[in-house]
């Protein structure tokens, strides 16, 4: 199984991706460490987060997934590009959850307002539908426990997930009251 974890900062992918990596017994791709160790980077923007090289970074994330069946590749930037995926969750957290994780993380303000509004317009989604078939492209709502959705992801794997089929989560009311 070649399991694509991604969704917008602050949604859950990272400790989801590591509890459905060691639940399923998969080998555990993190984008941002492929990133760092490959130095697929050329600067940082105005919050300090690395500017990556989209194209390389393709190239990497696909040589490794070409490499082994068995792996969760976790990371916002999966739903970029295609990969050879046999499913990919994207991870969904309503807006007043996602700025309080935010905060935590101390995201200066701006870069979390983008942050929320990618949430809120359904980023991840849009571009993941775009990037791969729309029958491997699953939403999970990452406001539950994390066991709660570590089930539902392999609920998806085993093929019971229809249920999850993405474009069934919807902030468009709170994008409504944000943009007022």
């Amino acid at each position: 199984m070649r399991l694509v974890i991604t969704g917008v900062p602050g949604t859950g992918k990272t400790v989801l991706a590591q509890k459905i990596a060691r639940k399923m017994k998969l080998r555990l791709v993190k984008i941002n460490d492929v990133v760092v160790k490959k130095r697929l980077w050329k600067g940082k923007d105005r919050f300090g987060a690395k500017i990556v090289l989209m194209g390389p970074l393709q190239r990497e994330l696909k040589r490794l997934m070409d490499a082994g069946n068995d792996l969760v590749m976790e990371g916002h930037l999966a739903c970029e590009f295609p990969l050879p995926a046999d499913l990919v969750v994207v991870c969904r957290t309503s807006p007043k959850l996602l700025e309080k994780r935010l905060s935590q993380r101390k995201y200066p303000k701006k870069k979390a307002e983008e942050n929320l509004m990618a949430e809120m317009l359904d980023y991840c989604t849009i571009c993941s539908l775009a990037n791969y078939p729309k029958k491997k492209v699953f939403e999970i709502d990452t406001g539950k426990k994390l066991g709660e959705n570590a089930r539902e992801i392999e609920a998806i794997a085993r093929g019971r997930g229809k249920k999850f089929l993405a474009g069934r989560i919807d902030w468009s009311k709170e994008l409504e009251k944000q943009l007022g």
